[in-house]
């Protein structure tokens, strides 16, 4: 008497699970050796390779070759994973009539499986890899130099992932209908992951004269008009602004922004990140939305922007679930009203805009938080690519993918620059509405959330102005 074949569909399902086991479970040692062994030893690789990397494990996955390297290698294994399925399952010697009849449906479903789920992981992988490099487009390098991934203003840094890290993070209206691009939000996100705190500084875009590192430009070396054009006029003429430097028009206007706002601080800006404003609203739209608060309806009778067509807006009071396009218009009104419960009208303004800009982010990182890596993922990587762009490393993108908790985390110091703590009103409002900064509060306060001595000219000196040879 002979024994009966064991099903070639339990086969199939078992060297879907793991390459060979359905051969060894049909007592084809030989065939599921072959069949085991190269992904054993992939695995065994990568969990050496893990052990080796340790903390830069994240980091080196991130990288550009590793990720590619992922896409060849889903494809080899999924190839590799076929065969076994294929071999163990598709087989005329084991059943015949409505049994190899299942068996042939069971191992064609499975080698559909199998090239789906490895065709979402090469894409996935495929479209982490270009939204990386959309987000760091200096790539791995280590230098100042356009293209060369390292900080606009300090080319030898390199952050040893202790040390307090500073970005400067501008949300940039380029919206239609705009011939320049305007610094819509000028945010100062500084971590120190040793202490693990988290302060966040918004500038208001009407702030006026803030320091500049010389007086190449203007005499004083303080710039005259709203800082939400610095960037743009130092853009426009490179030349003037960045002298005897291989760079970009662009990364000029950066360039100048960043070191005006670290000398207004009297801190060190390491890096720099911004936030295309239409995009933003995409991002928003990829979490499913965020949730905010007002404390009554708020109305612009005169509001417009990126991905707003109309002219005026209207957002209920209390608590809502915000798409993109009225997430954005949250953090971006900075007229009209909200009519309180008691019937009165709190008047709107660039201040209270930022303390509104800084919610919506802080909102934001919960969604990330919350977020299905299997069907909001590639939709929130995609938008993240369109919409981000930083001058930090993607060599250490995971390094700055673990600052996030501790920027959102609920010991994080805010605080914005305005009125009347900070600045005084302008002198000629219907002329320039110019904020007037007020160095000595500002400075105080900067002290306060840094507890260091600050840095520059403009705050952590006593001088009145830079020097003729720069500060």
């Amino acid at each position: 008497m002979t024994d009966r074949p064991r099903p070639a569909a339990i086969a199939a399902l078992l060297s879907f699970l793991f390459p060979g086991l359905g051969q060894a479970y049909l007592g084809e040692r030989r065939a599921a050796l072959l069949f085991a062994a190269p992904i054993a030893v992939a695995a065994l690789g990568a969990i050496v390779a893990a052990f080796v990397l340790g903390e830069q494990l994240i980091n080196a996955l991130l990288s550009a070759p590793v990720l590619v390297g992922l896409v060849v290698a889903s494809v080899v294994i999924g190839a590799w994973r076929l065969g076994a399925i294929g071999h163990a399952g598709l087989r005329r010697d084991h059943g015949h009539g409505t049994r190899r009849a299942m068996s042939v449906v069971l191992a064609v479903a499975l080698l559909a499986t199998t090239v789906g789920m490895h065709a979402w992981a090469g894409m996935l992988i495929g479209q982490l890899n270009a939204s990386l490099g959309e987000v760091f487009p200096g790539g791995n390098g280590q230098t100042g130099t356009p293209g060369g991934g390292g900080p606009l203003n300090r080319p030898t840094y390199r952050w040893d992932g202790t040390d307090r890290i500073t970005f400067l993070l501008l949300g940039v209206d380029s919206g239609v209908g705009r011939d320049e691009a305007l610094t819509d939000t000028i945010l100062v996100v500084s971590v120190d992951p040793v202490a693990d705190s988290a302060i966040m500084v918004s500038v208001p875009r009407d702030t006026g004269f803030v320091p500049l590192p010389d007086r190449s430009v203007y005499p004083d070396g303080l710039y005259p008009n709203k800082i939400n054009g610095l960037s743009t006029e130092a853009s426009a003429a490179p030349e003037v602004w960045c002298p005897g430097e291989v760079i970009d028009p662009a990364q000029c206007g950066l360039r100048t922004l960043e070191r005006a706002i670290g000398l207004y601080l009297g801190i060190s800006i390491q890096y720099y990140a911004t936030v295309d404003l239409q995009g933003f609203a995409d991002l928003i739209d990829a979490v499913g939305g965020v949730s905010l608060c007002l404390p009554g309806p708020m109305i612009d009778p005169e509001y417009g922007g990126p991905t707003w067509t109309g002219v005026g807006i209207e957002l209920p009071g209390g608590c809502e679930r915000y798409d993109g396009v009225h997430a954005l218009a949250y953090a971006r009104v900075r007229k009209g009203w909200i009519e309180l419960p008691d019937g009165t009208r709190e008047y709107q303004n660039d201040f209270m805009r930022s303390e509104r800009q800084q919610k919506v982010l802080l909102e934001l990182r919960q969604e990330f938080a919350k977020a299905d890596l299997f069907f909001e993922f590639p939709a929130i990587v995609g938008a993240i690519g369109s919409t981000v762009e930083t001058d930090f490393p993607r060599s250490l993108a995971g390094d700055l993918a673990s600052l996030l908790p501790l920027i959102t985390g609920p010991d994080i110091k805010r605080v914005v620059l305005g009125y009347p703590e900070y600045v005084d009103p302008p002198l000629e409002p219907l002329v320039n509405y110019l904020l007037i900064p007020r160095r000595r509060d500002v400075r105080t306060e900067m002290q306060r959330l840094f507890g260091q001595e600050l840095e520059g000219w403009y705050l952590g000196s006593e001088a009145d102005g830079p020097s003729q040879d720069g500060p």
